[in-house]
């Protein structure tokens, strides 16, 4: 694990004052200098700026160093590998074959655990035996469900020798480092299963796709995918709105009668890919999906079917919830009226989380290869709908791209650990120009419940970020909120709550996510504890506003305890890093943060004084990393 390097000697504060001379001053130290590291960047020769190491344990900054995309991750709260992030991914290039897993303390840093699902394919007494496809495995959500004691893999995947027809399937294991079965094999060779259960879901002769490969009649048998929507029992009333395949054999010719495409459709068939369980509080379940774009659709919608407690689906409960530029599915409204609001043809990747009385379906809007491919939010009463996608002003947009450090910012999931959630995303490795090319990485930022101008609860995210932020864990935790928090010279109209509330501004979108604003001069902030509390960092996140920006930091004073002896601990002059924060003068990173960090102390106040200006400036937030 990487750290930065500190040099702490002497006293658990300080290094230029020695044990002894601290003690020989009585009980109060007065004011002495703290040892901290400044994370501040350098350039090279040609003006690049040169990344510093961080303290993986307590910062994060999305570097894009792990490459992946359509991240599912989950934190493990049972067995042998509790304690550890799970993370599952798309992996480069997009054909491969299964799926791999890795594995952190951190979420910094990941640790590869191999392949953890790979499709079944043997041969028994002159018959090959496949998972129904061999290729092309995307998008992989792993749940757990405790009821049943498993993990479980939802996937979609191309059926052989049809790379563009898209199936879901799920995947079982009993750890979330596998090895994962699929669901038809699985309960094939299951000792617990009933007969019943076993033909059902027994390997089926394909011979279209034997011929294919080379094989006759009867030697290839396939184990089917768990969502075929050819299953649907017959009289069941279906929503016009969706389209099942025809089993017709549609041909495109050119202006000379040329055959240039042939399409053949199979009975029932929809084209569906990005699966995402959600269990419910009394323990429904469901499956969450896309219909994907393809040559019956030229935009994609989300989808939802009511599963069985085994994570078999229940045909007769199949809804559509979104569509693109739709507000709701029952009003024809375009999302055109709000011309911010725009999603190209994509409605996909879709995730859903319950808070309080209300269901939050979250999607990702345009393609994945544009810079603008983003999350956005829709609220509903029920966990198949009808939802409503919230405007931007409502706080519909959760996360998207901002000036040029962040791009292609989508198809993400939540973690919850300790109290704290993250969204755990992909994102550009080309941050700049959103070139795809590069390939995608791995990035995650924290998410914060708020409520909006009209009382809803919304998530928020604080990002994308390029920063270094506060890694909040088991051990540490934000503690700024626990603070009394004061402040000279507030700006008419502004509030020092601001300061400790968790939020950061990276937009200029939504009224109710607020700066604290300071009017020209000097100014002196305050975090008072009730008691000393262990802290250990200290991250002001400067103004998203670069005409409203912070420079500089004339000192942090921090009232300590150490033992019988108190004292205030101060650091120097603390420059804004603008070599990383507005490189070459070409634009302003906003999330950009003053972030300090030092040997574990006990700490009553902390004092932020900012030196006298002319200018009005603003602060996003204050996070201190503490117990």
């Amino acid at each position: 694990m990487k750290k930065p390097i500190m040099c702490f000697t002497g006293t658990l504060l300080v290094a230029s004052v020695a044990v002894g001379m601290l003690a020989g001053c009585g009980n109060n130290a007065g004011s002495v200098p703290l040892e901290y590291h400044y994370y501040m960047s350098e350039t090279d020769d040609l003006g690049n700026v040169i990344e510093q190491d961080y303290n993986h344990d307590i910062v994060y900054q999305n570097d894009l160093k792990e490459l992946g995309a359509d991240p599912s991750a989950i934190y493990v709260t049972e067995g042998d590998e509790a304690g550890y992030y799970y993370m599952y991914s798309t992996s480069d290039p997009i054909g491969s074959t299964g799926y791999l897993g890795y594995r952190s303390k951190n979420l910094n840093d990941w640790e590869c655990m191999g392949v953890v699902y790979n499709p079944a394919m043997y041969i028994e007494d002159g018959i090959t035996y496949t998972a129904f496809a061999t290729a092309m495995y995307w998008a992989p959500e792993v749940i757990y469900d405790s009821d049943l004691g498993l993990y479980l893999m939802f996937y979609n995947a191309s059926y052989i020798f049809n790379s563009y027809r898209f199936f879901i399937d799920v995947a079982v294991s009993e750890s979330p480092k596998g090895p994962f079965v699929q669901y038809a094999k699985w309960i094939t060779d299951s000792e617990t299963a009933s007969p019943e259960q076993k033909a059902e879901w027994a390997p089926v002769d394909d011979d279209a796709s034997a011929e294919k490969a080379g094989l006759g009649k009867g030697e290839l048998k396939v184990f089917r995918p768990l969502l075929d929507f050819s299953k649907i029992p017959a009289g069941t009333q279906i929503d016009d709105s969706w389209y099942l395949g025809d089993s017709v054999r549609k041909e495109e010719t050119d202006s000379k009668g040329n055959v240039t495409k042939v399409t053949e459709e199979l009975p029932g068939y929809m084209k569906v890919i990005d699966a995402s369980p959600f269990i419910d509080e009394n323990g429904e379940k469901y499956l969450y999906f896309t219909q994907d774009l393809g040559d019956y659709h030229k935009e994609s919608a989300i989808g939802v079917i009511k599963m069985n407690d085994d994570w078999t689906p229940d045909y007769t409960q199949l809804k559509k919830l979104t569509v693109a530029n739709q507000l709701e599915m029952d009003d024809n409204k375009s999302l055109s009226t709000y011309p911010d609001y725009l999603e190209g043809n994509t409605n996909e990747a879709p995730f859903m989380v319950k808070r309080g009385d209300k269901y939050y379906l979250m999607f990702s809007v345009n393609t994945y290869t544009q810079t603008s491919y983003s999350v956005r939010v829709a609220v509903g009463d029920n966990p198949m709908g009808p939802f409503r996608k919230l405007t931007r002003e409502e706080g519909g947009w959760l996360l998207y791209r901002e000036g040029e450090w962040a791009s292609g910012t989508g198809h993400h999931s939540f973690v919850n650990s300790n109290g704290t959630t993250f969204i755990v995303y992909h994102a550009h490795v080309d941050r700049k120009l959103g070139s795809i090319d590069d390939g995608r990485a791995i990035a995650f930022d924290e998410i914060r419940w708020v409520e909006n101008e009209d009382g809803l609860e919304v998530p928020h995210c604080n990002g994308p970020t390029y920063s270094y932020m506060p890694l909040v864990s088991a051990e540490w935790k934000n503690i700024a909120a626990d603070a009394k928090i004061t402040s000279t010279n507030v700006a008419d109209g502004s509030d020092v709550k601001y300061l400790n509330d968790g939020l950061i501004k990276i937009h200029d979108d939504v009224s109710y996510i607020k700066e604290f604003e300071m009017k020209g001069g000097a100014a002196v902030i305050e975090l008072t504890f009730d008691d000393y509390r262990e802290v250990t960092a200290l991250f002001i996140a400067n103004s998203y506003s670069y005409d409203l920006s912070v420079g500089r930091i004339s000192k942090v004073e921090f009232e300590f305890k150490d033992g019988e002896i108190t004292g205030t601990a101060y650091t120097g002059d603390l420059q804004f890093d603008w070599n990383k924060y507005y490189p070459g003068g070409e634009y302003y990173v906003t999330g950009g943060t003053f972030a300090l960090e030092f040997k574990p102390m006990l700490v009553k106040t902390i004092r932020i004084t900012l030196p006298n200006v002319s200018a009005a400036r603003a602060l996003s937030d204050i996070a201190v990393l503490g117990k």
